[in-house]
């Protein structure tokens, strides 16, 4: 490939990560390791009235070192070997004791191939897609819910990861997604916000955007209150994620002394009924983010936390798994250049391909409070593996509606809410959570105390 196809960012990456090699090559430093990000991104706001495109560009520099007893980590910005300079000298200036390498051995270190990604959305993408989706509203709706505005993110992005020990992995992709602002004709719903996730923008599909956004979106209407009592729930994929998300600590490596699982599990040694199942799909196989290795360049896999309701493995990275005597699986997590490689999920995905279609779940219930959107952070005490979770929803009896229950809360034992899910749905969608992506189905749980 000639320098004239690679793209101005990836050329200015190249630059910056070799710059920091020759750097560190010559140095006394026992064990170093240099990361190496650039990235372009165009955001498209469109609204009544006109809109806004924002472009931006960015290179970043980061370098791990280790050497007698002395560990060291800085990151910087800018131009090729100025920040290659800045960072080399950062780590090197701010070394702190250390008793134990924080750099995985080079026995550890290598890459798994991954999905090709999808080429980026043409830049007309935007004006077309919305302008679709608007259309689909209308028409889904019926004029009842309004478009307000929409702001497609297209991104690339490259990275470099290499060490003193000559390991060299790189990864190259694209993002794209769409954050939708819709309100319906009642005043007082206020602006709905949905981030949807755009894995293939060939082959995105406004008008099921519109036909889900319609279906919860009309749902509201005078509020009551819901039968207090214990009744069956039907999650919405966003209210389940928003579950498991606030769930993913208990996945992550913890000293022993610190950790609450094993007091959550039932006599038989499960966290939640037998059909479900956790990965953290970090190959990308279903999940929006990819790379051949982790943050440190252990190779990527799917980790299994959660097999068929049993805990499996914990998510870590190298420094926590050997801390905590889990073996090192690739659980580094290292979303920019500026993050030091920190125990985290990628893609964490509650799997559904035995799922059922949604109207299947529908068709298992006959009166059941159906929560539809989070309203309140979904709160878990790990100390007293207590759960509090509130959402709003319907009431439905025989498939149909009785109510819109503007707060439902439901607060109970983790275990026991985890443990009554009795159906999964196929209606696989991801959501963005604080550091990572969350994938979740729609869920059907029996028996749960409301409030």
């Amino acid at each position: 490939m000639s320098s004239a196809s690679v793209p101005r960012f990836q050329q200015r990456l190249n630059q910056a990560a070799a710059a920091a090699h020759d750097l560190l090559r010559p140095s006394r430093v026992d064990r170093w390791e240099v990361f190496a990000k650039a990235s372009s991104f165009r955001a498209t706001r469109l609204e009544a009235g006109g809109g806004c495109i924002t472009l931006g560009e960015e290179t970043g520099v980061a370098v791990r070192s280790f050497r007698k007893g002395l560990a060291g980590f800085a990151a910087a910005s800018g131009l090729e070997a100025g920040a290659a300079r800045r960072a080399v000298e950062g780590a090197l200036s701010g070394e702190l004791p250390s008793d134990r390498d924080p750099l995985p051995p080079a026995r550890l270190l290598g890459s798994v191939p991954v999905p090709a990604g999808d080429p980026p959305a043409p830049e007309e993408w935007p004006e077309s897609v919305v302008a679709e989706l608007e259309s689909a509203l209308t028409e889904c709706a019926q004029d009842r819910v309004r478009l307000v505005a929409a702001t497609a993110h297209q991104g690339q992005f490259a990275w470099v990861l290499t060490t003193a020990e000559g390991f060299v992995a790189g990864h190259t992709g694209t993002t794209c997604y769409l954050l939708v602002e819709a309100v319906a004709k009642d005043p007082e719903a206020g602006v709905w916000r949905e981030w949807v996730h755009v894995r293939n923008p060939a082959s995105f599909e406004p008008r099921r955007l519109a036909a889900s956004l319609t279906d919860r979106m009309l749902l509201a209407g005078p509020g009551v209150d819901p039968t207090a009592g214990v009744q069956d729930l039907l999650l919405h994929r966003e209210v389940a994620a928003h579950l498991l998300a606030a769930m993913a600590p208990l996945f992550l490596a913890t000293p022993p002394e610190n950790d609450h699982l094993p007091a959550l599990l039932d006599r038989k040694g499960l966290l939640a009924a037998p059909m479900v199942s956790v990965v953290d799909d970090r190959i990308g196989r279903f999940g929006p983010l990819s790379g051949p290795c982790d943050g440190e360049g252990i190779p990527s896999e799917s980790i299994l936390v959660l097999d068929r309701g049993a805990p499996r493995h914990r998510i870590a990275s190298f420094r926590d798994a050997m801390a905590c005597g889990d073996p090192a699986l690739g659980g580094a997590a290292r979303h920019s250049y500026r993050d030091y490689p920190a125990t985290g999920f990628t893609n964490l995905l509650l799997r559904c391909e035995e799922g059922e279609p949604p109207h299947h779940l529908l068709s298992e219930i006959d009166r059941a409070v159906y929560l539809v959107r989070p309203t309140a952070q979904v709160e878990i005490d790990l100390v007293s593996g207590t759960l509090r979770l509130v959402a709003s929803g319907v009431s439905l009896d025989g498939g149909r509606i009785q109510g819109w229950h503007p707060v439902v809360e439901v607060r109970t034992g983790l275990g026991s809410f985890l443990r009554g899910i009795e159906m999964i749905g196929n209606d696989l969608q991801w959501f963005q959570a604080r550091n990572g992506c969350v994938g979740a189905p729609s869920l059907l749980v029996r028996q749960q105390p409301v409030s």
